[in-house]
């Protein structure tokens, strides 16, 4: 399939090996349209990402020009707030950001996370420093740019340097960016974009006030990623390899 959105159908399916999941928290979104459609899942407040549920280590490939800027690694055996709250187990949370070297996109940062792994990072899971906690608390080697839903840092931070990072590559529309992961049994990778405007952001507190956080379904027209189709102006490649999905 390589018409505009033409997987969305199957997308929206119940039976697919791929789907889309939660969508973002409206109140998030400060640019375009703020209801996801269907699914409808709830989203917990303040979530301004899209999940993609899909099997575990599925390649996420880029889906558009991209240059990696930032990244953290909070991935742990298990993720508990509370003593006597839920247990999930496991907690796969590497995230990774990017921005955008397209001039469909001048200025758009996109991050994913939930992901198992990257060759991005050249040493994850190969120590400790660049492994994977026993507890999750929100840390762990981080370096370069992450965003956040009112900000963003840039920093160095859990001996980043344990995990061989490639920051400042160039990845190509179609190039994998890195493995879905699993949190308990559930698997998927989120997805947040933002996007440049010429108005301030309400939400932003901190870092470049003229950046929001957008819908991904309905805000972008999507495409299957194929290296001898032409993507029109603006155009985004869904972040998976469309044959991977059975019955297209």
């Amino acid at each position: 399939m390589t018409g505009i959105n033409a997987m969305h159908e199957v997308l929206e399916s119940e039976d697919a090996d791929i789907l889309f999941g939660t969508q973002a928290d409206p109140l998030t979104v400060t640019l375009g349209p703020t209801d996801g459609g269907f699914p409808d899942f709830p989203a917990y407040e303040g979530k301004n990402s899209l999940n993609f549920k899909m099997p575990l280590l599925t390649p996420i490939i880029a889906p558009l020009d991209l240059t990696f800027s930032g990244f953290k690694n909070r991935s742990a055996i298990y993720r508990q707030d509370r003593p006597d709250g839920l247990r999930t187990e496991p907690f796969d949370d590497l995230e990774l950001c990017f921005e955008s070297a397209s001039s469909d996109w001048p200025g758009m940062v996109m991050c994913v996370y939930h992901l198992r792994t990257t060759p991005l990072l050249q040493a994850h899971l190969q120590n400790d420093d660049c492994g994977i906690r026993e507890k999750w608390d929100g840390e762990g080697a981080e370096q370069g740019r992450i965003y956040y839903l009112e900000n963003s840092s840039e920093r160095s931070n859990g001996n980043p340097k344990s995990c061989s990072p490639l920051l400042g590559s160039a990845v190509k529309r179609g190039e994998v960016l890195g493995f879905s992961g699993l949190v308990g049994d559930n698997p998927h990778s989120a997805f947040k974009f933002k996007v440049q405007s010429d108005l301030k952001n309400p939400l932003t507190e901190q870092g470049d006030p003229y950046l929001h956080w957008v819908q991904p379904k309905p805000f972008f027209y999507w495409q299957c990623f194929d290296p001898a189709t032409e993507f029109q102006p603006g155009v985004l490649a869904y972040p998976f390899d469309c044959d991977l999905i059975e019955g297209t």
